[in-house]
């Protein structure tokens, strides 16, 4: 139940395989470029393990850093959602280096930059970028200018905020209208979620959830099909 006494319901695409493929260190390593990609970014105390782990049910698919900043790589993970009428669609998560105050070397640091920009501006089969963002801390410098890098390659963004359940239930339906005024983007590309409760990872509120967003996302998601009203949340 939600803390205001809502039954939340589980999305309706959800995933029913997961597992890691590769680490590459560089665009050139990455593995053919068969399947649509979803990279998935944030500041390195984001949770973006966490959120892995959770949404795909698996406690230790991703590897939980104590130390944040360790993820030196783009790590692919292959994924299968289903949905309606047991169909599917299969896509990679694509796991990028944290940004802030990661405890590297600096000359270290120095790469994760180029490689960043250089796997979003030129992976052809990369459909979307998920920002992950604290909802206790709102949106940052970093934030900012990855949001302003992907709108001037043209790379469609989805915000994730993390950790939605440590506010209360009238602070937390604040936060789409909050984040999209301070990032100039659509309260609809805002979804809350919480590796803690389940919260828009395997259970949904307001009609979504990530499986959703990243159903329609994929090759297939053109022909997902939409909700009807029975299935609509209230």
């Amino acid at each position: 139940m939600a803390k205001s006494g809502k039954t939340l319901r589980p999305p309706r695409w959800q995933v029913s395989r997961a597992a890691f493929e590769l680490s590459a260190p560089g665009l050139k390593q990455c593995p053919e470029a068969t399947l649509p990609e979803i990279a998935v970014a944030g500041r390195s105390n984001v949770g973006k393990s966490s959120l892995l782990n959770a949404f795909t049910q698996q406690t230790g698919l991703a590897r939980v850093s104590r130390t944040p900043g360790r993820t030196r790589l783009l790590n692919f993970f292959k994924l299968q959602l289903r949905g309606p009428a047991k169909r599917t669609v299969d896509l990679r998560w694509v796991d990028l280096p944290g940004y802030g105050f990661a405890k590297a070397r600096r000359e270290v640091r120095d790469t994760f930059g180029p490689m960043i920009e250089g796997y979003l501006r030129e992976r052809d089969n990369l459909r979307a970028l998920l920002v992950l963002v604290d909802a206790r801390r709102g949106p940052l410098d970093g934030d900012f200018e990855l949001l302003e890098f992907c709108a001037s390659v043209e790379l469609p963004c989805l915000v994730c905020v993390t950790k939605s359940d440590k506010l209360g239930a009238a602070e937390r339906g604040l936060l789409p209208k909050q984040f999209s005024a301070s990032l100039g983007i659509d309260p609809g590309d805002v979804l809350l979620t919480s590796a803690s409760s389940g919260l828009g990872l395997t259970v949904r509120d307001r009609g979504g959830g990530l499986g959703d967003e990243l159903a329609r996302l994929g090759d297939d998601a053109s022909e997902a099909p939409s909700e009807t009203p029975s299935e609509a949340s209230p």
